[in-house]
């Protein structure tokens, strides 16, 4: 989403005829983020307020990919301290979980823009006793139209990491289960599906991971020292220039 459909609070102009083509066309699509700082909800609301209208349904993201990955692998999980924004504690309390402050079964870490010294510490306490942690994902900044640096989820997670001596899971792309799941949710398998995304190590990276097809937003790229994992099937600057190779594609 971020630098890919917008940047911060701007859309991007070839955005809505990109998505207006895709219907077109019967093709589904589905907002694939990392970012675990806002609820589905919110993200529905957001882009209303740009003029793109979406459901709920459009959107796959770390923080249901962590909820339906502890519920696959961590069945016995039920309590659960979480590091993170209070608009997507009503997503984890949905989905079976008790958030607590003492005694969890597993520490979750997810983008938390309203994060506090003390509590960085008491999850930090959890994360060194021992108890199984989780970071809803790697990137370590969000990009932003404004004059500040969001320090995002992967930076809080090497935080506690530096200061325990512990590993977390990193869950979130270039984890291909976050596509896989995402994708099923649509009744599609990873085969079906082009990742467009702007970052070659989770985007590009989690396409690949999966065996999906990958696209790079990037206003030009030299990929002759980028791992062959993390190079993408196609580049285009934007999604404008995706929109007009397909129907070029399609005229053939």
């Amino acid at each position: 989403m971020d630098d890919t459909i917008y940047k911060g609070t701007y859309l991007f102009p070839c955005t809505k005829p990109f998505l207006a083509f895709l219907r077109e066309q019967n093709v589904g699509y589905a907002f694939l983020s990392n970012n675990s700082s806002y609820s589905i909800m919110e993200y529905v609301k957001r882009l209303a307020n740009m003029g793109v209208e979406v459901t709920e349904k459009n959107f796959y993201n770390s923080t249901l990919y962590c909820i339906d990955y502890l519920h696959r692998n961590h069945p016995e999980f039920k309590k659960l301290y979480l590091l993170g924004m209070s608009s997507i504690v009503p997503e984890f309390e949905a989905a079976g979980f008790e958030i607590t402050e003492d005694d969890p079964d597993a520490v979750i870490i997810a983008f938390d823009r309203s994060l506090t010294y003390d509590r960085l510490c008491r999850a930090s306490w959890f994360v060194k006793q021992g108890v199984p942690s989780f970071a809803t994902h790697p990137d370590v900044f969000c990009p932003t139209d404004q004059p500040t640096w969001l320090v995002d989820c992967g930076a809080i997670t090497k935080c506690i990491e530096h200061s325990t001596g512990k590993k977390l899971k990193v869950l979130g792309k270039p984890d291909p289960g976050i596509l896989q799941l995402g994708a099923a949710r649509f009744g599609a398998t990873a085969q079906e599906v082009l990742m467009v995304g702007d970052r070659l190590a989770t985007d590009v990276a989690v396409g690949r991971n999966a065996g999906a097809w990958s696209c790079h937003i990037s206003p030009g790229c030299d990929y002759s020292d980028t791992p062959e994992n993390l190079r993408p099937h196609l580049t285009c600057c934007d999604l404008g220039e995706l929109h007009a190779f397909w129907k070029e594609s399609l005229g053939k």
